[in-house]
């Protein structure tokens, strides 16, 4: 089946990226070698959590399920007041990185636990598998960031 409303979950993380496409970091650092296999993982896991839930139907039943969405609405507060330091900011480039009351690279971990969490709404083996993809590659490559623009 097609499930057109479980769009809403991979868009809620999509807005701040779509500002980002058009307001780029200041002071950026040159790039980090990154691992080609991270990059890759990273992409796949991308695409397919944007893609997945659209086959899925949301199911806020059980408790599990309304623990598991309020997580996934923590993340996704966590992530927007992130991305909210950066923009007001002046979106400084190491902000995309530097750690939030004690959370490293939480613009990475944040949707991570969000797409991991939207898995057990969703009763989703897939969403679980490329959740995690998804963010090994993710978070792996904001600490590697991170780390560069520390020097």
């Amino acid at each position: 089946m097609f499930y057109p409303m479980s769009l809403v979950i991979p868009l809620m993380v999509m807005l701040p990226n779509l500002l980002f496409v058009r307001f780029k970091p200041q002071n950026v650092r040159a790039g980090t070698k990154k691992n080609p296999i991270l990059i890759a993982a990273e992409g796949v896991g991308r695409f397919a959590v944007m893609i997945v839930p659209l086959f899925c139907q949301v199911h806020l039943h059980a408790g599990y399920e309304l623990i598991a969405f309020m997580i996934m609405l923590f993340s996704l507060f966590m992530y927007y007041l992130g991305w909210g330091r950066y923009y007001s900011n002046l979106r400084e480039y190491k902000l995309l990185f530097a750690p939030m009351l004690g959370v490293p690279v939480p613009l990475a971990i944040a949707p991570s636990l969000y797409f991991l969490f939207s898995a057990v709404i969703l009763h989703s083996e897939y969403m679980v598998i490329f959740s995690v993809i998804f963010a090994v590659g993710h978070i792996t490559n904001s600490l590697r960031d991170y780390y560069a623009a520390l020097d």
